[in-house]
């Protein structure tokens, strides 16, 4: 078992700079959305069990942009599953600022990549990361649904099941142009769109960005994101590889005893506050 980063990604994660989601919510124009803050933000999701789960030996691959390769966080999810005993196959193509739409077009650089793996590998879960400004949109129906649905009749194809990692609000929020926009808010907007792609596909759910909101409410001296206050930290990137392995394996990481050099009390919070969020 291994992890391995596909070329092009090994490349370009070295060579373009961190400016994936630098104006993230410059493009909300209507904070209207159709679930409620309560039922969202409260962690009543409709969290699809995987079928199968996870187990030791399965191959995945992290699709995304600078939110999925800041502190390489399919680095940290390898490393997870090998302490926690099921060593996985982890694979990674990513791209600062891409969208799924590009991912899903082949006559891109990197789409033609991703649809090559696609069509010539078979896996077991491939996980979408979307760009936030197609995540906060108000029209998500055209912005991001049509893409998710090309590549997961990809997926599906090559016999895997794909999955898609809500990301997190900036920490202070957004603007629409106008009016200044909460954290809660933009979080409540990303919750509700991933949620709506994943069940029109029905995909698996990986709500990382409501762990960070319920982190930073009950932790505020944890720091989840980067000095940009839009990446993640390393503490938020292991928060979200928390989450995903709770709800690929359906079993909590608590006890893990890889913590990605984080202080093993903040470790152990971020793993229970997974299983609470994935879990229960």
């Amino acid at each position: 078992m291994r992890r391995v980063v596909l070329w092009m990604a090994m490349f370009l994660v070295t060579a373009i700079p961190f400016v994936g989601c630098s104006k993230s919510t410059d493009r909300i124009m209507d904070t209207t959305v159709a679930t409620t803050e309560e039922s969202i933000l409260n962690g009543k999701l409709e969290l699809k069990v995987p079928d199968p789960v996870a187990k030791k030996g399965s191959k995945i691959l992290f699709v995304g942009n600078s939110h999925t390769y800041v502190n390489d966080l399919p680095q940290i999810f390898y490393e997870m599953t090998i302490a926690l005993g099921t060593e996985c196959d982890v694979y990674d193509l990513t791209e600062g600022a891409y969208y799924l739409h590009q991912f899903a077009d082949t006559e891109d650089e990197i789409g033609a990549i991703l649809d090559e793996a696609l069509t010539e590998e078979e896996w077991d879960f491939v996980i979408l990361q979307e760009n936030t400004n197609a995540a906060v949109s108000n029209t998500p129906e055209k912005d991001m649904l049509p893409y998710a649905e090309i590549l997961d009749k990809k997926i599906k194809k090559a016999n895997g099941q794909t999955g898609f990692l809500m990301t997190w609000a900036p920490k202070n929020g957004g603007s629409n142009g106008v009016f200044a926009i909460s954290r809660e808010k933009v979080q409540e907007i990303l919750a509700t769109n991933y949620s709506e792609v994943a069940k029109q596909v029905d995909g698996l759910l990986f709500p990382a960005g409501i762990a960070f909101l319920k982190v930073a409410e009950q932790y505020p001296e944890i720091q989840l994101w980067d000095e940009d206050e839009i990446h993640p930290s390393v503490a938020g990137s292991y928060l979200a590889s928390c989450v995903i392995y709770a709800e690929l394996f359906q079993k909590s990481p608590e006890g893990c005893s890889y913590i990605g050099g984080l202080d093993e009390e903040v470790a152990k919070k971020l793993q229970t506050m997974a299983k609470e969020i994935v879990l229960e």
